[in-house]
């Protein structure tokens, strides 16, 4: 192993071997990879296959080995959590520190990322409902009421602008961004104080992460452990459907998200303030020459960033 910080398929398939050898002693398993993607990477996924038994087995590069572990508390917790009905995690299965290989059960089914682009436009908003309540799930047993305190990602912004600005760190049309920053700021005062409550999110929250299986929707890849605000990974679950649909429609995604979320708490001016702060992260994340996915990304975030009311 050359690099400390990715594994190939191949580095990861012997390690993915030598665990199952270990947890799974006696078994013969078939292993397809699940990311298609013939390149060195942070974290290989595998199905692993036997007549009694399928299972997830995730190999981690060695740099990443706290990450490893955090990803493996947290499935176990949030598994715990959501262990029944329709809305599920994978219970974690076996967590091998030595070679950092995560076992997991799997969820037999196509992901959102799958269906969605093939998804009559009727059938979206039934989708989208479903990932809003599997949402409210994941962050019910956390949610705690607190009032807004943007200032933090107001700085974050502006940090990010002056960046790119006098370091040539530089993100698409920052002109514009610059006049977007301007009139979210303005929100500023308004929305300060207001009902805004936090919980534990999911943070890298997109349709791939989302598992239709056996009459359940489950999620994947968790690792975040700490509070932040339930509208990150709304908006990211938006922005992800506007960027894959052939048809986005704003307005009508966010009302199903929203309707499957039934946030009761969040004051209208912090919803407001709450997608147009992500919308501007998503967009001052964007490298200065996108792939084609980061520019449909960047498209859907001034989506939502042209909405003059709350989309939620």
């Amino acid at each position: 192993m050359t690099d400390p910080a990715r594994l190939t398929r191949l580095e990861a398939k012997v390690l993915a071997r030598e665990v199952l050898a270990h947890h799974r002693p006696g078994r013969a398993y078939g292993l397809g990879c699940l990311k298609n993607l013939d390149r060195p990477m942070r974290a290989q996924v595998f199905c692993a296959a036997h007549p009694s038994e399928r299972l997830v087995v995730k190999v981690f590069a060695p740099a990443f080995a706290e990450k490893a572990r955090a990803q493996a508390a947290r499935q176990r917790a949030v598994a715990a959590q959501m262990h029944e009905g329709p809305w599920r995690a994978p219970e974690v299965l076996f967590f091998d520190d030595v070679r950092l290989a995560l076992g997991m059960d799997y969820a037999p089914g196509p992901s959102l990322a799958e269906l969605w682009p093939q998804l009559p436009a009727e059938k979206r908003d039934v989708h989208l409902e479903a990932a809003g309540r599997w949402l409210a799930a994941l962050h019910r047993p956390t949610l705690e009421p607190r009032k807004l305190r943007p200032r933090g990602q107001l700085d974050w912004l502006a940090g990010r602008l002056l960046r790119a600005q006098m370091d040539g760190d530089a993100f698409p049309d920052i002109e514009n961004f610059s006049h977007a920053l301007a009139e979210f700021e303005a929100l500023f005062s308004e929305a300060r104080g207001l009902p805004a409550p936090r919980a534990v999110t999911h943070r890298d929250l997109h349709l791939a992460n989302l598992v239709s299986a056996e009459g359940a929707l489950w999620g994947l890849d968790f690792e975040n452990d700490a509070p932040d605000a339930p509208y990150r990974d709304l908006v990211a679950l938006l922005i992800d459907a506007l960027a894959s649909a052939p048809e986005p429609d704003a307005p009508r995604f966010a009302a199903a998200l929203a309707r499957g979320y039934g946030d009761e708490i969040t004051a209208p001016a912090a919803r407001l303030f709450a997608q147009r702060a992500y919308a501007l992260g998503t967009w001052a994340r964007t490298p200065a020459d996108p792939s084609l996915r980061q520019r449909a990304r960047l498209k859907a975030a001034k989506m939502i960033l042209a909405a003059d009311k709350p989309l939620f």
